[in-house]
């Protein structure tokens, strides 16, 4: 993955959560930082078992009719296209090994290396060994995956580096019989039934409160309680800013999180203290950036748009690069100005032409101002927008992302909003007040330091620029979509983006 950032410790600190399989190894009994072949090997079997591990808890939860790595396609079998992608990412990968290419591994071996405060030179023979073993362990990570995929177990290890020595399949390893406690999802109905039960809840604080709580077990995929961490805790916190909630309304979903944690402690539900202490925002701080020239050149050259790994890790490097709303949606705000939920929950027919001008046609919004037209910018066409659009228009007439499903209460964005949050910490954009909503800003001040209007710039973002004047009578003049179009057109990021376009 891409850490984007001059200062290396701090963003492996902020910007990743380092796997606790390359803490153990570094932080046990190894004094020697020279890295040895058999140091080399150990580290590559260590992390192969671990991605193994995460791989299976990914085909755990995948259901009949559903794609695990590949995008969905309705004309195309979930698992023949996962098994497609696994093909071509280990020819991808096979290829690298035999012209010694090491771009696509050379993050996670930084990674690695850094988890245990091995300092590397990038030139060396060492650094190039220890690429290429990691590459063979993707290989077999790989083979084993795209094995496993169709239920296949008893798939050997192809390459000996990672064969069982007869001694391991031996002894059984010994069985964890630590007691494991509730998902988060059934605390929370263990936690509203008691309530009911005591009469603590009625009606609308059943109703007002359930939500909140289930919101905070779906953006942390449901984990178990006892593994709550205080990095979870900012992983959910970041989400709900991302989703546009104020501050106040945040500090509010914590104290409702806080009380069932506190709760399953005491009714002993779990062993662990509520994580969430210190870390609610402050309520008069209502502090959101906006996307500078240096992120958004950090943003659209990481993975995610210029080639990934899988559909599932899109801050590595790799040949894949799948263009569905995660891609879209960060363009889309930064083009047009829409909030997370507006271009999350957008329809086909809501993308239409509007006096011969492609336009997004945002309704159903807060407030009379967010109703509007907002002309498609013109990039967002060159890099394919109208094609998807025609592709998902000839399967279905319904949402114009057609795998964002509504969250408990009725949330487009949420899930989104969740990936979101971790995705840009992983890439380098984790400083505090940039959001998923900065994009908005960007787009604001873009039209500012274009000389637009304010009371121009307000029919396109939707906003109230006084006291009962609203989205059709600025200033008396209503904008034609042509006039909108142009005003779009006349947006300047300071970046060059011209590497996302198709050649030519």
């Amino acid at each position: 993955m891409s850490l984007r950032t001059n200062d290396r410790a701090t963003a492996i600190v902020k910007g990743r959560r380092l796997t606790a399989v390359a803490d153990r190894l570094f932080a046990s009994a190894m004094t020697d930082t020279a890295l040895t072949t058999d140091r080399i090997n150990a580290i590559a079997r260590d992390w192969l078992a671990k991605e193994l591990d995460a791989a299976e808890r990914d085909l755990e939860k995948v259901r009949a009719g559903e794609t695990l790595y590949a995008a969905p396609d309705p004309e195309i079998e979930p698992i023949q296209a996962d098994l497609t992608l696994l093909s071509d990412l280990i020819g991808d990968s096979r290829e690298a090994l035999a012209v010694n290419n090491y771009r696509q591994i050379e993050v996670v071996a930084d990674e690695l290396l850094a988890a245990g405060g091995l300092l590397v030179d990038r030139a060396s023979d060492a650094y190039g060994r220890f690429c290429r073993t990691l590459l063979r362990a993707q290989v077999e990570l790989l083979n084993q995956t795209k094995a496993r995929r169709v239920g296949d177990y008893g798939h050997p290890a192809r390459d000996p580096l990672f064969a069982l020595p007869p001694a391991a399949t031996a002894a059984a390893p010994p069985v964890d019989r630590t007691p494991q406690s509730m998902a988060l999802a059934e605390l929370v109905e263990v936690y509203a039934e008691a309530k009911v039960r005591d009469g603590e809840w009625k009606g609308r604080t059943l109703t007002n409160t359930k939500p909140k709580l289930t919101r905070f077990a779906e953006i942390l995929n449901n984990k178990a309680v006892d593994d709550l961490t205080r990095d979870d805790v900012r992983d959910w916190r970041d989400a709900l800013a991302d989703m546009e909630l104020s501050n106040n309304t945040i500090i509010q979903n914590f104290k409702y999180v806080n009380a069932m944690l506190n709760w399953a402690k005491i009714e002993g539900k779990c062993t662990i203290d509520s994580p969430l202490k210190g870390l609610a925002p402050k309520a008069d701080d209502a502090d959101r950036d906006a996307y500078t020239p240096a992120d958004l050149k950090v943003l659209f050259h990481c993975p995610l748009y210029t080639g990934h790994w899988r559909a599932d890790r899109r801050e590595r490097p790799g040949g894949v690069l799948v263009k569905d709303h995660k891609f879209w949606l960060p363009l889309i705000a930064l083009h047009s100005g829409l909030r997370a939920e507006e271009a999350a929950k957008l329809k086909v027919t809501d993308l239409r032409q509007i006096e011969g001008i492609w336009c997004f046609s945002v309704e159903d919004t807060k407030t009379a101002a967010g109703t509007r037209i907002v002309p498609v910018h013109p990039r967002l066409i060159r890099l394919g927008l109208l094609s998807y659009h025609e592709q998902v228009s000839k399967k279905d007439a319904g949402p114009l992302w057609p795998e964002i499903k509504p969250s408990a209460d009725g949330r487009y964005s949420e899930k989104f909003c969740a990936w979101w949050s971790h995705f840009r910490h992983l890439v380098g954009l984790g400083r505090s007040g940039l959001k998923f909503h900065s994009f908005r800003h960007t787009f604001i001040s873009s039209l500012q330091v274009a000389g637009v209007p304010e009371t121009l710039s307000g029919q396109l973002a939707g906003h109230v620029v006084n006291v009962g004047i609203t989205y059709g009578v600025y200033g008396g003049k209503l904008l034609s979509a042509p006039e909108r179009l142009a005003l779009i057109e006349r947006l300047d990021f300071g970046v060059d983006l011209s590497h996302l376009e198709p050649a030519g």
